[in-house]
């Protein structure tokens, strides 16, 4: 574990440290764990079905705003979900419905660290440990995820919601043996319940054992004829074993029952293709693209179709973005490969070496904020004062929004003696994160020492709403009441 302290110089030898942040190391891409930002303040006007609005103004319960919240989250309108779950949750505090809600439209809108913040405090049951679980994931703080998950599984070894979470993110991670494991033994335990097929069946197509997996889903396709899911699951199958006569019939019905299904778009598009339907294709790869899917193989595809179609500039063009994609996927990879062997040497106390890696990951992917950070913490372990200031200014161009980018920066401005600097960086940091106490005792620390005494008194009571039992906030009050 590394750690970022603030420490609080006063007058005479006065010495205390106000603020700090445990930064954990990860599998993967390394990745912090950032301060959160505070809910959406001010949203914009929200404007839900007349029928659920009219209900939360004559009976303002916590099931009135809970179901004006859902249909928010199902309409993708996330500020608007928070802001009424949060009114659910002044009614109703201990309200499952309203936390689960609230949980997910923060994660729709890439507040990860705050459902991390608050979920990893409370006390948690099936639904809530799969919201933490996926913000844990979104983060790509993948242990952390699997920790959660494996913990509640102890207590609902049988769950189909935390079994099927569990073994995606192992087949995520590529723990392609672990996911096979647990999704089989939930298939033997449960026989008869569909959706514990599902997960085998699906694990075993993701794994590639197609011999195992296209009895399954025959199997399960008879007994449940018009789900979408399974019809592309059997449609993807058959594809793989070239049988796409059949396939093209299962997946044209998934797309029937599913239209904004990317992946039976994707399926159908590919198999299209394969069947010489080059304008069929077309359309469905086009609209797979539009849906979402981003991958090289789905553009080389198109390119292919559109020049049989005669659209040779089209085809050039679907050409470039998968030459181009494959080196994006290339650069990830390295990436990858790099920040892991840059952590592990960390770990083993060589930071010149996981500097060195980070520099290599850094280049493989040039925007990346998390990257330009890490790199900026092996460097201060080194006492490379340069190079660490220089990236975590790689890291805030990066990501403008890095509030633990701006906060390093500003410790390393007012450990210089530049408090005005460090006051500039503080600032932003709690213009991302007002919810945090501790962003703001740091930069009441540095408004105190550039004996702007009216402002961090105001900092420190911001500081004290939040939390009104933190220590570090309620000394620096003392010491600013005795200074005015």
């Amino acid at each position: 574990m590394i750690e970022d302290r603030l420490c609080f110089t006063g007058s005479g030898s006065l010495k205390e440290c106000m603020f700090t942040f445990p930064m954990h190391i990860k599998s993967g891409i390394v990745l912090s764990f950032i301060l959160s930002a505070s809910l959406h303040a001010g949203a914009a006007a929200c404007s839900g079905p007349v029928a659920l609005e009219l209900r939360a103004q004559a009976h303002p319960d916590a099931g009135a705003y809970v179901a004006l919240g859902a249909w928010f989250n199902e309409h993708h309108q996330a500020d608007c979900a928070m802001d009424a779950f949060q009114s659910a949750l002044k009614i109703k505090p201990d309200s499952e419905a309203a936390l689960d809600g609230l949980a997910k439209a923060q994660i729709a809108s890439g507040k990860y660290d705050a459902v991390i913040r608050w979920l990893r405090a409370a006390r948690l049951d099936e639904v809530l440990a799969l919201d933490l679980a996926a913000a844990y994931r979104k983060a790509e703080l993948f242990d952390d995820a699997a920790a959660v998950l494996t913990d509640e599984l102890k207590n609902h070894p049988d769950s189909d919601g935390l079994t099927g979470a569990l073994v995606s993110l192992d087949t995520h991670l590529s723990h392609y043996a672990a996911a096979i494991s647990l999704a089989e033994g939930l298939a033997q335990r449960k026989p008869a319940d569909i959706e514990a097929q599902r997960i085998y069946l699906r694990t075993l197509v993701i794994t590639g054992d197609y011999e195992k997996a296209e009895p399954l889903g025959r199997k399960l396709l008879d007994k449940a004829p018009k789900d979408a899911d399974l019809l592309n699951l059997n449609g993807f199958i058959e594809r793989k074993a070239g049988e796409y006569p059949e396939a093209r019939k299962n997946l044209e019905e998934a797309v029937a029952l599913s239209p904004d299904d990317l992946n039976s778009r994707m399926n159908l598009g590919l198999v299209l293709a394969q069947l010489k339907d080059a304008a069929g294709a077309k359309v469905q790869l086009e609209k797979a693209i539009e849906l979402g899917v981003d991958e090289p193989q789905v553009h080389f595809e198109l390119s292919k179709v559109l020049r049989t179609l005669g659209d040779a500039e089209g085809s050039q063009q679907q050409l470039k973005i998968f030459q181009q994609k494959l080196k994006e996927e290339s650069d990830q990879s390295l990436a990858v490969l790099k920040a892991t062997q840059a952590e592990e040497a960390a770990k083993a106390g060589d930071n010149q070496k996981a500097a060195d890696l980070y520099r290599e990951a850094c280049a493989a992917q040039p925007n990346s904020a998390v990257l330009a950070y890490r790199l900026s913490l092996v460097l201060g372990e080194l006492g490379d004062n340069a190079g660490e200031r220089t990236s975590l200014g790689q890291a805030i161009k990066a990501d403008p929004h890095f509030v633990l980018a701006h906060y390093a920066l500003g410790y390393m401005e007012f450990q210089s003696g530049n408090a005005a600097a460090a006051e500039e960086q503080f600032r932003l940091v709690v213009a991302d994160a007002p919810d945090n106490a501790q962003a703001w005792v740091s930069l009441a620390a540095a408004l105190a020492t550039e004996s702007k005494i009216a402002e961090a008194r105001e900092a420190v009571a911001n500081a004290l709403k939040l939390e009104p039992d933190n220590a570090a906030a309620q000394g620096l009050r003392t010491k600013l009441d005795a200074a005015q």
